[in-house]
């Protein structure tokens, strides 16, 4: 197995909280999408090199449903065309998109295209919360997009939340998650807001206009969203993300599982197995680069103890946690005696524990997985 990513670096407004790539010269689009074009063309082998089949494909940004109909139809039928597959083989085709771009002819759209799940970034049913955060939409919007997005025939839906900032009440969350839960999506992502050095939140900070949450605070949000979710019958199966039965992120999981993925357009990362590539941060050098026929992007190859760290970091973050006969198996006898001797403290502690011949952190240790992670670091 193996995933795709296509980042759409376009944005019509910047969202308070995100550093991500991404600007607002969306008069290059059509430049941005031959170019894009040209970067399939030229990495059309990565799959067939390493003997994997492309299973995923997810189209993320920016705001990907900036796109237009013929737009996204080039890049659909040119990744067919290139990477030889066709859609049918693809098990999970997710797209993001704004609540406010998705109109029933446009979602008609992006349905025959061969998109099977819809990622919607509505993070707050609160006007007030929206506003602040600079999105472009409010929560009547949201919730008729997401009715619209039923009526044109997705039924695999992932909606976004986000708690841990200044504004939220627990009163508010509490009314977040309820109506999140009178849509019922197939799958819900949650996220502590974060201070990003890039972001204009962060720059607020900076300057002292702006207080971050207590971590008491937010983690008693978690703990309500991880306890909400779980009697209206989501399962959680990552530090972020719930779903209903057999809804989980398949191409997210392959991340998480440390399968290879590549991914094409400015800022977006790959990974084989051994290195890691990223591309460069910048729209007009991507659009430069990808026309002269070359890639922009670098590479690392990964030591064994970066290998070691990242399996750390990711295999810990989902809920059926790691199976230590994994260690052994991938880094040898030595690395597996050094990863019992890290974990033999923090099992004891009980931030982490052996259930099912796996090491997992437990459920309610899960808001503090960063730091119990970067205890096993090598």
């Amino acid at each position: 197995m193996a995933g795709l990513y296509i980042h759409i670096p376009f944005c019509s407004q910047f969202c308070i909280y995100c550093d991500f790539y991404s600007t607002k010269q969306t008069g290059r689009m059509e430049s941005y999408v031959e170019a894009l074009l040209n970067e399939i063309k030229l990495k059309k082998d990565f799959f067939r090199d390493k003997g994997i089949p492309l299973t995923t494909i997810y189209i993320g940004g920016g705001t990907p449903s900036l796109l237009s109909a013929t737009q996204l139809s080039k890049i659909v039928s040119t990744v067919c065309e290139f990477f030889e597959i066709s859609l049918k083989d693809i098990e999970e085709f997710t797209m993001e998109v704004n609540p406010d771009d998705v109109t029933p002819d446009y979602l008609a759209v992006i349905k025959k295209s061969g998109i099977n799940r819809l990622s919607m970034g509505v993070q707050s049913f609160s006007d007030e919360d929206l506003k602040w955060m600079n999105r472009r939409h409010c929560s009547k919007q949201a919730i008729e997009a997401f009715h619209n997005a039923r009526a044109a025939g997705f039924d695999n839906i992932s909606l976004d939340l986000i708690f841990g900032f200044e504004l939220l009440t627990m009163e508010r969350w509490n009314s977040n998650l309820k109506k999140i839960l009178e849509l019922r999506p197939e799958h819900i992502s949650s996220y502590q807001m974060s201070i990003e050095p890039k972001s204009k939140l962060g720059t607020l900070y900076e300057k002292g206009c702006y207080k971050a949450t207590p971590d008491e605070m937010s983690y008693r949000e978690y703990q309500l969203l991880q306890r909400t979710l779980d009697e209206a019958g989501y399962a959680q199966y990552e530090v972020s993300n719930f779903s209903l039965p057999g809804k989980e992120a398949i191409h997210n999981s392959g991340y998480w599982n440390l399968t290879p993925y590549l991914g094409l357009g400015p800022a977006a990362h790959s990974f084989d197995g051994d290195n890691r590539f990223w591309n460069c941060s910048n729209l007009n050098q991507y659009i430069l680069q990808t026309g002269m026929g070359k890639t922009c992007s670098k590479q690392e190859k990964l030591t064994i103890k970066d290998k070691f760290n990242e399996t750390m970091m990711l295999s810990l973050r989902k809920c059926d946690g790691l199976n230590p006969g994994l260690i052994k198996e991938r880094f040898g006898e030595s690395m597996f005696s050094m990863f019992e001797k890290l974990s033999a403290p923090l099992l004891k502690s009980g931030n982490l524990v052996l259930a099912e011949g796996k090491i997992k952190i437990p459920p309610e240790k899960l808001f503090l997985s960063d730091g119990i992670i970067r205890d096993l670091f090598i």
